[in-house]
């Protein structure tokens, strides 16, 4: 029927009436089309096209759309504010310290190599200009390094190496301008990425850096509509299916990369329904926001592909050098398949575990790339010929980092909570890669010897208990740590000796005195204690203490306070204690670090412990001019909104004057004491340190510019029966000779004067000034003001050689004559201290004559510690 234009406008404006009004005509053509459905249906039908019904489902609609939005805004919300953040993976990331490199350097190439690689630059043949990440480029003698886009942000810039014949570092350039410089930094290496709990080692790489074979491999086995899809593909869901059924295994997965990296990085492994509907909409989310090219990127860096020892291997880079001991660029198809079939089950296909079936993975694998086209038949074939030659499985030798990683992560959470460590964040440590090799390496080789030493004399079927050791390196003047071991093996035992094992210090400790001494200006490095039997009360005369030195012998003589700290005389250490004050040396002891000192005599010669750790922070103080550092394992932490710089919390303890003198007496320590077997071992350049024996050995020694402190001995705390010098000294004098070749900077010919110094020639006998009589005389050094104003006389010689006769007798030889004299006359007369009523001594200013009863004379002779 033909209408004409104003009935087909009539007409339409009704049938638009009827859509905004729908009552009546919709439910008439509802009716309608219920008329052909079954009898069932059409009765539901009329009930749901009721205008109530129809009222309550649009609203339930209306309802669920709005959660959904706001769902998916909440989603995005997450998914922009983690790439905001530079780490879409919730973990943080400790890295070592940056390195430094100096014209001068001891640094072969291929050790560089290693670093660089470790660090996670890729190398690059010169020709190759596509690489926009952190790579390298080998020249002949020249290494090229570019530090990529967030070098700078860490203080790192692109810089050429050349390196001459003899390993060393010959000059440094940057490449941008020609610029000759002197120093210049490389980024630190990735100590481990932590994610709830969860440590991981990763090298991060760019797209360009990833093979061809290895993403063809990745693409066949995991997504290959990856590039085509928008983060869900529901193809590669039916044709995963198919295949895996054809397989008899998984060999294709239905996830899409970009699922695989959310579920990896945001979300958990549980099988559920929420997490997969979640998956699938911040899949669609990232895909909005980031190239196809980053999305594979970071999947490719992230992906988990085994275990090794107590690290997760994340990412294909790390996979390389764990299996292959080879970097990306490397790999061969063979070797590109085999790790793209790691991917569905790590331990499962591991060839560490079943060779087997390793290989029948690889070959799949293969199949599949052939099926997309990457490669011919015929190269896969070649593939599958090609014998699997895994490197030697092993835990990978983190040379006792492990026990560093761990001691940062509490200083982290002890200072910030845990909650501060679950946001991205690169945490920069202070740990240095190098140092910390050469520290493992000498603790592991002494050891070994140790071992055969003990293994000796332990009975045949008798369990023997292997020796255990710890050292700690801290940066003088900062107090950050460089190396840390904390054991033989972190497989082994996670227990870290360095921090958390305390154990007594035994002699390392009398530095505390002795300075505690020196700070009061009562006593110098030339005052004289008597090293003869003592007897010490303390605790209101109820308790007494009777030291001796070691192996309980004593010189029986007078001795200044530099020879009994240098040839570590515990009776004299003992007299200055008890004259200083034992609260005073436990005080000055805490606010050098040192806690739970308790205030007995024993305190003197270390029998309060303390941790590795916690002795050489304390030992800053006399390596820093009395300012006292704790020891820091964190030098920057970056976040999205800032970063913040740590510095070492410090106190002042002493003055530079005092720890100056302390270093000097430590000095002869080791020149011509209980360590000089240091000069011995080739150990040059200025040094002081102190020995300590107890059941165990130790060692603490520093340099200008380092500090270092060893101890060996067993966990169950028996007596290790050997002297530190035989024990902790060797350990130390090896990292000392290999931390000073790979650093010069932390050694020194000289420890620096601060001023407020003046030297003496005295009498070791009286500790006086020297006089044309005195046989002896040797330089000593005192705070301005405290040098002898009296110089020795012959007849204070006689008194001072008299004295140690005597004091060579027993007591009772003393007065033999005067008992023979008593027998007679029944009294007897000596000279006393007008003050104290003791046996007069040169250190009394007041004498006198007094007679008394025989068995009432006095038996003491007074000391300094009555004139003070």
């Amino acid at each position: 029927m033909h209408l004409s234009f104003s009935e087909q406008r009539r007409r339409t404006v009704v049938i638009d009436h009827s859509e905004r009004l729908p009552r009546n005509q919709l439910a008439g053509w509802l009716a309608r089309v219920s008329s052909h459905l079954p009898a069932r249906l059409r009765s539901t039908v009329r009930r749901v096209v009721q205008p109530q019904v129809l009222l309550v489902l649009s609203a339930i609609a209306s309802v669920l759309l709005a959660i959904g939005v706001i769902y998916y805004s909440k989603l995005a919300r997450e998914i922009d504010a983690r790439l905001q953040s530079g780490q879409i993976d919730s973990s943080f990331e400790l890295v070592s310290a940056p390195l430094k490199l100096s014209v001068g350097d001891s640094f072969a190439p291929d050790e560089l190599s290693s670093y660089l690689s470790a660090a996670g630059y890729q190398q690059r043949s010169p020709e190759d200009k596509q690489g926009d990440g952190a790579g390298f480029e080998i020249d002949g003698d020249s290494i090229e390094i570019s530090p990529g886009d967030n070098g700078s942000n860490h203080g790192v810039s692109p810089v050429r190496i050349r390196i001459d014949k003899n390993g060393r570092v010959a000059s440094l350039m940057d490449p941008r301008t020609g610029e000759h410089l002197s120093a210049a930094f490389i980024d630190g290496e990735l100590l481990a990425a932590v994610r709830e709990g969860d440590r991981r080692k990763r090298i991060d790489v760019q797209f360009s850096d990833i093979p061809e074979d290895l993403r063809n491999a990745i693409l066949a086995a995991e997504d290959r509509r990856f590039f085509s899809h928008n983060g869900i593909d529901w193809h590669a869901i039916l044709r995963a299916l198919k295949t895996d059924v054809d397989h008899g295994e998984v060999v294709q997965g239905g996830s899409t990369i970009t699922q695989q990296l959310i579920k990896s990085t945001f979300l958990t492994s549980d099988r559920t329904l929420k997490r997969k509907l979640k998956e699938a909409a911040m899949a669609i989310i990232l895909e909005s926001r980031l190239t196809k090219q980053r999305i594979f990127e970071l999947y490719c860096n992230l992906v988990y592909l085994g275990q090794s020892g107590t690290f997760a291997i994340n990412g294909f880079a790390q996979a390389a050098q764990v299996y292959f001991d080879k970097d990306l660029s490397e790999l061969t198809l063979a070797e590109s398949a085999f790790l793209a079939g790691l991917i569905h089950a790590p331990n499962r296909y591991s060839a560490h575990r079943d060779l087997s079936r390793a290989i029948e993975r690889r070959n799949l694998i293969l199949d599949a790339m052939v099926e997309t086209g990457s490669i011919t038949d015929e190269q896969a074939q070649a593939a599958r010929s090609q014998e699997l030659r895994l490197k030697k499985h092993e835990s990978q030798n983190d040379y006792g980092t492990s026990y560093f990683i761990d001691y940062a992560q509490r200083f982290l959470s002890d200072r910030y909570g845990a909650k501060a460590l679950s946001h991205p964040q690169r945490i920069t440590t202070t740990i240095d890669p190098r140092l910390q090799r050469a520290a493992f390496e000498s603790v592991s080789a002494h050891l070994e010897k140790l071992d055969k030493l003990f293994s000796g004399h332990v009975r045949k079927g008798a369990k023997h208990e292997r020796l255990q050791a710890a050292l700690v390196a801290l940066d003088a003047h900062s107090g950050e740590v460089l190396a840390m071991v904390g054991g033989r093996s972190y497989d082994e035992t996670q227990l870290n000796r360095a921090t958390d094992a305390k154990r007594q210090p035994g002699s390392s400790f009398k530095p505390f005195v002795y300075a505690t001494a020196l700070s009061s200006r009562s006593y110098t490095a030339a005052s004289v204690l008597s090293d003869t039997p003592q007897t010490f009360t303390f605790d209101g005369g109820r308790a007494v203490y009777k030291p001796s030195d070691y192996h309980g012998g004593f010189t029986n003589r007078k001795v200044t306070l530099r020879e009994a700290l240098t040839r570590s005389l515990n009776v004299p250490t003992v007299e200055l204690a008890m004259g200083v004050g034992l609260g005073n040396v436990a005080d000055l002891a805490a606010r050098c670090g040192l806690d739970g000192i308790h205030a007995y005599p024993s305190m003197a010669i270390g029998t309060s412990e303390v941790t590795p750790l916690e002795l050489a922070g304390a030992y800053t103080a006399f390596a820093n001019g009395g300012l006292a550092l704790r020891p820091l394992p964190v030098r920057s932490i970056d976040r999205a909104d800032r970063d913040e710089r740590l510095r070492a919390s410090s106190a002042r303890v002493f003055s530079p004057q005092v720890a100056y003198l302390m270093t000097n007496l430590m000095q002869s320590v080791v020149d011509e004491g209980t360590a000089s077997k240091l000069r011995a071992m080739g150990i040059k350049g200025a040094v002081a340190g102190k020995t300590g024996t107890s059941n165990d050995g130790w060692f603490v020694g520093y340099t200008p510019e380092l500090i270092c402190v060893v101890w060996v001995g067993f966990d169950d705390s028996r007596d290790l029966r050997m002297k530190a010098s035989d024990a902790a000294l060797p350990i130390w004098a090896d990292f000392a000779r290999k931390a000073l070749a790979i650093r010069p900077d932390l050694g020194g010919d000289t420890f620096t004067n601060p001023g407020g110094i003046v030297t003496s020639d005295i009498d070791p006998s009286t500790g006086l000034l020297s006089g044309p009589e005195c046989p002896q005389h040797r330089q000593e050094v005192f705070v301005a003001g405290t040098e002898p104003q009296q110089t020795c006389s012959h007849q204070m010689m006689a008194d001072a050689a008299l004295d140690s006769e005597l004091e060579e007798l027993p007591k009772a030889d003393v007065f033999t004559g005067l008992e023979q004299d008593a027998e007679q006359v029944g009294s007897v007369t000596v000279e006393v201290c007008s003050e104290t009523g003791l046996l007069a001594s040169r250190y009394c200013p007041h004498v006198e004559e007094r007679t008394v009863e025989f068995g009432k004379e006095p038996r003491e002779r007074c000391g300094p510690e009555f004139h003070r």
